[in-house]
């Protein structure tokens, strides 16, 4: 309902970046059985913003498109036939509709479809349906308890991994403690009855190689971990105590609140957040979507307990009736064979607790929880909600009630509807929004909001035009839905669509196995046939008509919601934004639509733009392996040329066997970076270039071919791959449209206006992301300020970016790399292609250099303070880095690594969960061109410069932390990080990235990892002391030290000691007990007036309850509860300096222009023309 929005259906626990929702599958290529599945119901149709400075260059997977993510490259070959372009055909809404609507909307008061059923029961051994690539034995079972399982044996796995799908969520939330499942998730990891130390599962972990992480959604919760191959029992041994013996501990209760109140204050500001409490909350209010799932420290701490509840019991109550077996879905790959394997599972999970007698098999108190009412009742349909984000953008997305249909597994009928609004082809309905100057991108699918119900959702990026038009907008999107009940389902697209599927389930990469874990499990969830749990969800089955008009059905204009984002209401819309979601605080208006709008919607005329798409000309036919002999896979790709004007890098792939093959290319220039001008040139260059071929290349993604270009600093990335039967004529063909590129200035105002918007929301960015690009922009030579950027942008005309892309094409050096299933003379043929149709020139030796990186002052401590420009975010940041030598000393490289692995986990447990700093605390070894860092990275509520004291004293423990450290410790630390450098690549997309990234740096060093390990072996525990004590350490002399602190600017309220002074006077008198160290704790906490008045209250009712105080002083004091008040605040001076000899940074330009820059990027391995494989 609210546009741009996705869902955080999920509540990251130790992870850095925001929960991804559940329907996004990961941007990589792998396990297409599961990834696909996730996206078959779901497309994004988007403009192709591919700006980047990572040399992530590998063919992206659309987040949301259908059908791909299994890999996307392909085996290139020269012989494939020109496709013919793909047909689109007019289908008229006539008077008489084949699918008219029904006088009653469906949704409004039934589901067409079958009711949610339960998980089915496997009705004896289970021969898990997979696909022929997967070669690792599986095994189903289900324990004694009901607790279901699946074991994977990988005997080549250098890590095992398990995830635990427990499925209840925050719907199941007690209403008077908002937030109980996620807070359950925190507080499971804070011990066990078997092993009580609090981080000893992190702890075990980190030594291990291992990391995990959990999330907790609607009506799941999710526990996982990855831990090295011969380290499983022990993890699984310390994982199964969560699930039938956590402590709770008593003294971490309050402590995890605050954790999970920092982990919502840090949302506060973020749309996606704000704007999905929204949605819940203009919903039925009756329903348990409308609860807050997150929780804060009021809802889980200071109202509990002014009303008399301890939350900590209340808690384990919850989990105590919830938490049951039959609920839970347990996954685990290991190294192991399958009987060891299902032996150490039934060991250690079948006294898993049973608390599911008697309950009904489905429901909302059942063994499938499930909320099978649509939050979205007559009430609210028919109407527009128009809300105010904190960013300044703006969007439009259309919300249908729709069934959860998980069981309709065989048809997807879902996925049918989807395929045809999310199009981008020709005739699309993105394709004429676009024309019309009202949008840049569109997506539409089920949103799997959770188990019992699901919406449709259609949204689209608008532009000012855009949002003046939102009732036109809104009308040809219903008018597009109506062009698809003109005609009966088509049998032919849904077999076209099928066919995709199979091809994809037929050569599906593996995932890392945490990543495969966490689906298994998650895939356990559905309510398919225990046989087809991995496959039920990528492929379709059968055609049925019936199910896919009951879908179309759904999509009913007088059961949809609009909503619509934008700073300013449209000119046609009367009034203010008079209304505020209580929670984030997010201003917004609702009324109802008119009934003109909805007549027109209903049945006005059809836009004769408008078209379904035809058959899609792309989808493979040949799919041949080109397979040979091979002893061992060859670390390295061949240099097969090297001229002035390119060099040409090939491996045949020798490892994974699928007809998929990835190329890549880097066009270096001079020019693309060196004034703020030539950056924004560059950047509307590749984005225009992008949004002109949407249309050209949508039907070849679909079928897993892709073509895509993005934007760096020195160089522009192509990216192709897919199938090999028709990518290379699409590559040739793509790139020859880049050559005769003309602006189109209808789209030119679009694209500057999405560039504008990304530029000028930089800083309402959260904290620690814009601390991280300032700490960055210091010791980066050419990087341009938002503000740099934005100057230029206003200044530019679509006949200048013509002009400049000419001259940027005119002289490059053209870097390829071609890897997969095509041998030598194709890649050459590949290489010979691109010199062809691009025809540069050579560029001097010297402009092919790499950029180089600013090195801090030696013996030097700075620190930059900025103030965040969002008044209204309450969080501070800081980076504290440190300069560790240049990047090329193999030796000190591995020591550096070393200490980070060492200090990771006891940088999280001190700073972010003994201390609580904040919910963002992460501590890294990082690299530029010619220089190494180590930096600690904080988000946090507290004055930057106390956080930055309580780094150093962090860092003064961890020496004696380390120096106390037995050698066999210290061992295990050093085991598990050669393990890490170890691993093996997993598909050939993860091959393929570590090649690019040994190109792309231009240091060419292959054998890093072997180098690595290397050095490492060698690591001795006075090495990493000694580089700790010389660059890290507070008080060495000769350390090279740079904090960015982001100071937030927020005022916000805080409690008037003045009004609490006769309050404080009144509890003396009438002799009120008080607990002085939960008065501590409180005032810790950044206590607001109600949190005050909360405790106030509890310890008045405990006095009354206890006899102590009678009637009279009781309304006294009451009264005076009631006259507390608050003044306006700000960030809290704790009274606390940094080290004197800090210098502040007053002006940065000129601070950069006196730091020395790092050699640039060299060849590490010598580059030499080779023939045979290294």
């Amino acid at each position: 309902m609210i546009p741009s929005l996705r869902s955080p259906s999920g509540h990251s626990l130790r992870h850095l970046v925001h929960p991804r929702p559940r329907h996004l599958a990961t941007s990589s290529s792998s396990l297409a059985l599961l990834i696909t599945a996730r996206h078959l119901s779901t497309r994004t149709a988007t403009t192709r913003n591919s700006s980047s400075s990572s040399l992530s260059l590998l063919p992206k997977p659309r987040a949301k498109s259908a059908i791909l993510s299994s890999t996307l490259s392909p085996n290139i070959r020269r012989s494939c036939a020109t496709p013919s372009t793909p047909t689109s055909h007019t289908t008229s809404s006539s008077s008489s509709p084949a699918i008219p609507l029904p006088p009653s909307p469906i949704m409004a008061s039934r589901s067409p479809f079958p009711p949610c059923p339960p998980i089915p029961k496997a009705p004896g051994p289970i021969d898990l349906i997979l696909p022929p690539t997967e070669d690792r034995p599986h095994r189903y079972f289900t324990l004694s308890n009901g607790l279901e399982v699946i074991v994977i044996s990988d005997p080549e796995a250098d890590k095992s991994a398990a995830s635990m799908d427990v499925g209840v969520g925050h719907l199941s939330d007690p209403v008077d403690l908002p937030g109980c499942a996620h807070f359950c998730e925190h507080l499971l990891f804070m011990g066990t009855k078997k092993y009580p130390v609090e981080n000893a599962y992190q702890q075990y972990l980190s030594s291990h190689n291992g990391h995990s992480n959990a999330y907790t959604a609607m009506t799941s919760t999710v526990y996982f971990f990855d831990v090295g191959a011969d380290a499983l029992e022990g993890a699984l041994d310390r994982f199964s105590g969560f699930f039938k013996e956590p402590l709770f501990n008593e003294d971490c209760t309050e402590r995890e609140i605050k954790a999970v109140d920092s982990e919502h204050k840090k949302n506060l500001q973020n749309d996606i957040w704000r704007l999905f409490q929204l949605e819940k909350h203009v919903l039925r209010k009756d329903h348990a979507y409308h609860k807050f799932g997150t929780g804060d420290y009021d809802s889980l701490w200071s109202t509990p307990k002014s009303q008399g509840r301890d939350p900590r019991q209340q808690l384990i109550s919850w989990w105590e009736k919830w938490y049951c077996a039959r609920r839970m879905k347990l996954a685990v790959v290991g190294k192991e064979d399958l009987d060891t394997l299902e032996k150490w599972v039934k060991e250690r999970f079948e006294d898993v607790p049973v608390r599911s007698e008697g309950l009904p098999d489905v429901g909302e108190e059942g063994v499938r929880v499930a909320f099978e009412t649509n939050p979205i009742s007559e009430e609210q349909m028919g109407h527009v909600v128009f809300a105010k984000p904190v960013q300044d953008n703006r969007g439009l997305e259309i919300t249908f009630p729709f069934p959860e249909i998980d069981h309709l597994y065989q048809s997807k009928p879902a996925h049918y509807l989807t395929h045809f609004i999310g199009h981008e082809g020709p005739g699309s309905l993105l394709s004429y929004l676009k024309k019309q100057g009202w949008v840049n991108g569109l997506r539409a699918g089920t949103s799997h909001a959770a188990v019992g119900f699901d919406f449709i959702k259609i949204g689209v990026d608008l532009t000012p035009s855009g949002l003046q038009h939102w009732k036109d907008v809104s009308l040809a999107i219903y008018k597009y839905i109506n062009l698809l009940r003109s005609q009966r389902p088509s049998e032919e697209i849904f077999n076209e669509i099928k066919a995709m599927a199979e091809i994809s389930f037929r050569f599906a990469e593996k995932a890392k196995n945490g990543r495969y874990a966490t689906a298994v499990s998650n895939w356990m969830q559905k309510p398919l046939p225990r046989d087809k749990i991995l496959s039920g969800g990528a492929r379709l089955e059968e055609f049925r008509e019936d199910e896919i008009i009951a879908a179309i059905q759904c999509l009913d204009p007088r059961t949809s919601v609009i909503g619509i984002t934008g700073r300013e209401l449209p000119a046609d819309v009367e009034g203010s934004f008079n209304l505020t979601e209580p929670i984030y605080g997010t201003e917004y208006k609702m009324m109802k639509l008119d009934k003109a709008f909805m007549k027109e919607a209903m049945s006005g005329a059809p836009i004769p733009e408008l078209k379904l798409p035809g058959k899609n000309l792309f989808i493979p036919e040949r799919l041949d392996v080109n397979r040979f002999d091979v002893k061992e896979p060859a670390l390295r790709p061949t240099l097969i040329t090297d001229t002035s004007v390119s060099r040409l890098w090939h491996k045949q792939d020798d490892r994974f066997w699928l007809p998929k093959a990835y190329v890549n290319v880097l066009l270096h220039s001079p020019i693309l970076n060196n004034t703020p001008r030539n950056h924004v040139l560059a950047r509307l260059f590749i984005d225009l270039f992008g949004d002109s071929i949407s249309e050209d290349i949508y039907d070849a993604e679909m079928a897993e071919l892709s073509f895509n270009v993005q934007y760096s600093t020195s160089f522009i990335g192509i990216g192709a791959g897919g199938f090999s039967d028709k990518l290379a004529v699409l590559l040739e063909t793509m790139l020859k449209k880049m050559m005769d590129f003309e602006v189109d200035p209808k789209r030119f105002d679009g694209i500057v206006e999405d560039l504008r918007l990304a530029w000028r929301n930089f800083p309402l960015n959260d904290p620690y992301r814009q601390v991280i690009h300032w700490g960055s922009y210091v010791h980066s030579e050419d990087v341009w300020t938002p503000e740099e950027r934005l100057e230029e942008l206003e200044q530019v005309t679509p006949d200048q970016v013509k002009a400049y892309a000419k001259e940027v094409l005119q002289r490059l050096f053209i870097e390829t790399l071609v890897h997969g299933n095509t041998d030598k003379q194709g890649a050459k043929e590949i290489q010979d292609m691109l010199e062809r149709v691009l025809h540069p020139r050579a560029l001097a030796e010297g402009e092919k250099h790499s950029v180089r990186s600013l090195t801090y002052p030696p013996a030097s401590e700075h620190i930059w303070s900025i103030d965040l420009s969002n008044s209204a975010e309450s969080n501070s940041a800081i980076t504290y880095s440190l300069y560790v030598g240049d990047r090329s000393d193999a030796a000190l490289r591995a020591h550096l690594a070393l200490f980070a692995q060492i200090a990771s986990e006891p940088t999280f447990d001190r700073l972010r969960t003994k201390e609580q700093l904040g919910y963002i605390t992460d501590s890294q070894a990082t690299a530029n061109v010619g220089s190494m860092f180590y930096r600690i990275l904080v988000q946090s509520e507290r004055d930057p410069v106390y956080v930055e004291t309580r780094i150093e004293a962090f860092l003064e423990w961890l020496k004696g932390h380390i120096e106390e450290m037995s050698e066999e410790e210290f061992e295990k630390q050093k085991a598990a990080l050669i393990a890490k450098r170890e691993e093996k690549p997993k598909n050939l997309g993860e091959e393929t990235r570590r090649f690019w990234a040994a190109i792309g740096d231009q240091f060419y060093e292959f054998g890093k990892r072997q180098t690595d390990v290397h050095h490492l072996k060698n690591t001795t525990k006075s090495h990493v002391l000694d580089m700790f004590n010389r660059y890290i350490h507070p008080s060495s002399s000769s350390r090279s030290k740079l904090s960015v602190h982001m100071r937030s600017t927020f005022k916000g309220t805080v409690l008037d000691p003045e009004s609490a002074s006769p309050l404080l006077e009144a509890f003396t008198k009438h002799s009120i007990p008080i607990d002085m160290n939960a008065v501590q704790a409180l005032l810790a906490s950044s206590p607001s007036l109600k949190d005050v008045k909360a405790f106030a209250e509890s310890a008045i009712q405990k006095s009354v309850q206890g006899g102590s105080l009678g009637p009279e002083a009781a309304d006294e004091l009451g009264a005076l509860v009631s006259d507390l008040r608050e003044k306006e605040g700000g960030i809290k001076d704790d009274g606390v300096n940094v080290r004197p000899n800090n210098v502040f940074i007053d002006n940065i330009h000129r601070f950069k222009a006196g730091l020395i820059p790092s050699r640039a990027a060299y060849p590490v391995e010598p580059l030499k023309v080779e023939e045979a494989r290294l």
